[in-house]
């Protein structure tokens, strides 16, 4: 029974618990040996980890992505946590019990039934028998409502998919109100749709990492080629829609340098575009926001990927 999680060590903590490996680097040291550089998750958060002795041998002994028992003591190193492991040993299933190790949102079964309600309000004859080819696909849905919508950035979890799709499927009937020119139906199909090729992107057990399909092809290929295939087992779907649906899934990254292989060039593309941003952002940033005033601090550490740090506005009178 697990009886440590991440985010209850304290300096000076002895640890001799199970956690899933995400991250192991082997490094050499100033003296020619060798030392390993560990990133540990459990349902709590990572906390990264290093071990001096015999970290070649050790580091043959697991895979990232398995669950391994570490002992060691809990240190502080440039202002971040980090254990410095002693040892490192494999465990078996039916050795650890998967919901210590896996982040679940207490509301994961509620957002599911919201994002069904309303991608159910679709009343375009083709759009719903499009998206209903999805929604009655018991494989499909069980893969989508599981999924994380991010490795790290945001809706990284179990089910941060589905959660990311009723968010973005919230901002875009806000926008549908205040722009009437839309085509609700169209936009909320391609809610449903724009991220769909993650849940084959990514792996999405223990820990999320991207597959081979996903580094080499990407998730709006991957999407774009599931709907083109449901498309094919309709008799009679209009090319119109097809060609839209199609355009907002592979534009949706807004911009070439981020991805998409062609930049929005109709009104729900654009939406779809900025209502996926916002969500992804505003997620994210809250995200920050909460690790980093659970640390007592003011500001976030620099974060490279949008090269800023993010303030808490606390600590200002």
């Amino acid at each position: 029974m697990k009886t440590q999680y991440v985010e209850s060590l304290q300096e000076g903590d002895t640890v001799n618990d199970y956690f899933v490996a995400v991250r192991k680097d082997l490094r050499e040291q100033q003296n020619g040996g060798k030392f390993l550089g560990l990133v540990l998750k459990d349902r709590t958060g990572e906390v990264g980890g290093i071990l001096w002795n015999n970290a070649a041998a050790v580091a043959k002994l697991f895979e990232l992505g398995d669950v391994v028992n570490v002992r060691g003591t809990v240190a502080t190193y440039q202002e971040r946590m980090q254990i410095r492991v002693d040892q490192v040993l494999p465990l078996k299933v039916g050795e650890f019990d998967t919901e210590d190790l896996v982040f679940v949102p207490a509301d994961a079964k509620e957002a599911t039934a919201k994002f069904r309600a309303v991608m159910e309000s679709i009343q375009n004859e083709w759009l719903r028998k499009l998206t209903g080819a999805f929604l009655s696909d018991d494989a499909f849905m069980m893969r989508f409502t599981t999924a994380a919508a991010g490795k790290k950035w945001h809706h990284a979890y179990r089910g941060g998919l589905v959660q990311h799709c009723w968010e973005v499927a919230e901002i875009a009937q806000t926008m549908c109100r205040l722009f009437p020119a839309l085509d609700r139906d169209m936009l909320l199909s391609a809610v449903f749709l724009h991220d769909i090729g993650k849940i084959d992107e990514m792996t999405h057990d223990l820990f999320v990492e991207y597959t081979t399909p996903g580094k080499l092809i990407g998730h709006l290929n991957i999407g774009a080629d599931m709907v083109q295939r449901k498309i094919d087992a309709i008799p009679g779907f209009p090319e119109t829609l097809r060609l839209q649906i199609l355009h907002c899934i592979l534009s949706h990254h807004g911009e070439l340098v981020n991805g998409s292989p062609v930049v929005p060039k109709t009104l729900e593309a654009i939406v779809m575009y900025h209502c996926d941003n916002l969500d992804a952002q505003a997620g994210a940033f809250s995200r920050v926001i909460e690790e980093t005033r659970q640390k007592n601090q003011t500001w976030s550490d620099y974060l490279g990927l949008i090269e800023r740090q993010i303030w808490t506005k606390e600590g200002l009178t």
